[in-house]
């Protein structure tokens, strides 16, 4: 805007050089910051010639004088859109928390505050929940300064930082519960998917994302490697690597996750399993496998661990359900740490036809959903999927074992 033709300096100069341009501009404004659009020309009246002028130097458009005295020019088209006239409002002092009496007034007050943002806050106005959300009249004030305070996470020292609800929730409304449960938590689950382009199928795996967990404790990642762990000090704690020799696993809270400088690699074979389900997880262990356990879709701290072990060299076996969430789980490793195999693709690649349990109508139904989003069309095991949706039937992690033996047995090995 500094560039633009609305500049607070140029309004200021407009003004000075014929006052009468100051009714006018603030009226402009005025009807922006309630959220109208402006139309494609309009009539202004008791303007003497000066202010006449200056007003078509200022639009950039010529006017015309009508009989009765009054004064019509038309506004460029983009003199009209609501980012133009930020710096405008600014000077008369008309962008300012409120907490609007209409609907409408929310997104475009927003997208007047937060230009650069208007195509997701767009996305935000379409979502029939914030929809019903803000019907509400009495939840409009807390939904706008919910958006503004996630969004200026970004751009504080806050940004890169994991916080919890219930400090969001202290810091944003003075409030610790606030956030923890009911509908503004939802929302902001829903803003921070859309803000980063992701689907909202799991609140927590949204949170996450955007570094915001339930509770730092109760995050974790269990794990059975030969590793030790470097903290953010220096101290060196070998502990894991004692556990992974007895057969044991090690798990460590996101706080303590944190705090990690580093993980370091002390075995002869570097190379990691993960595992969706806690049965081969365990079974894993008291192998002595090298292993970590995703408990389904990897969690803050099971992500930050993983990135740790892939930058040791380390690569990654992944095992899982053969089914739409087992691949959409294995993609989540796979962005953590190189994945070298995926178990379930091969699974699917030598099960017998009626191996596994037969696929629900929902299952199926959204399978196909997904594999038909825009969103996913580049997701990284789509035929695995269509494979899978093709048998009509999906394998559970626990019966690998079994299919593999099998396997092996038919082929005579």
């Amino acid at each position: 805007m500094g560039e633009g033709p609305l500049t607070k300096d140029k309004i200021a100069a407009a003004i000075q050089n014929a006052p009468a341009v100051e009714g006018v501009l603030k009226k402009l404004a005025g009807k922006v910051a309630r959220g109208v659009r402006l139309p494609a020309s309009f009539t202004a009246r008791g303007l003497d010639y000066a202010a006449q002028r200056e007003l078509e130097h200022f639009l950039g458009a010529i006017g015309q004088r009508q009989p009765d005295g009054s004064f019509y020019i038309q506004l460029h088209e983009f003199l009209r859109g609501p980012e133009m006239w930020r710096e405008a409002m600014e000077y008369f002092g008309l962008l300012r928390e409120r907490d609007g009496d209409d609907d409408e007034d929310v997104f475009p007050r927003l997208k007047l505050i937060e230009p650069d943002l208007s195509p997701l806050i767009d996305k935000l106005a379409a979502n029939e929940e914030v929809v019903r959300f803000l019907a509400h009249p009495e939840n409009k004030k807390d939904w706008i300064r919910l958006f503004r305070s996630f969004v200026g996470r970004f751009d504080g020292p806050e940004c890169g930082l994991v916080t919890t609800l219930s400090q969001l929730g202290s810091d944003w409304f003075g409030d610790s519960k606030k956030l923890r449960s009911g509908g503004l938590r939802r929302q902001l689950a829903i803003i921070a998917a859309t803000l980063a382009d992701s689907p909202l199928d799991d609140e927590r795996r949204a949170l996450e994302g955007a570094l915001i967990v339930d509770n730092p404790y109760t995050s974790s990642v269990t794990f059975s490697a030969p590793v030790h762990l470097i903290l953010k000090d220096g101290e060196v704690l070998d502990y894991p690597c004692r556990y992974y020799v007895r057969r044991m696993a090690t798990q460590l809270p996101l706080e303590t996750v944190l705090e990690l400088a580093e993980v370091k690699w002390a075995g002869k074979v570097r190379g990691v399993t993960t595992s969706e389900n806690a049965a081969p997880f365990a079974n894993m262990v008291r192998k002595g496998d090298a292993c970590v356990y995703t408990g389904g879709y990897p969690c803050l701290a099971v992500k930050i661990f993983l990135h740790k072990l892939g930058a040791t060299g380390s690569e990654c076996i992944h095992e899982g359900d053969a089914d739409l969430d087992g691949f959409r789980i294995a993609s989540e490793v796979g962005k953590c740490i190189v994945l070298k195999r995926v178990v379930a693709s091969d699974i699917l690649e030598h099960a017998t036809p009626d191996a596994g349990r037969e696929l629900t109508s929902d299952q199926s139904k959204r399978a196909w959903e997904f594999l038909s989003n825009p969103q996913w069309k580049n997701f990284r095991f789509a035929d695995d999927v269509r494979r899978m949706l093709c048998r009509g039937r999906w394998i559970e992690q626990e019966s690998f074992g079994a299919i593999i033996r099998k396997s092996k047995k038919d082929a005579g090995q």
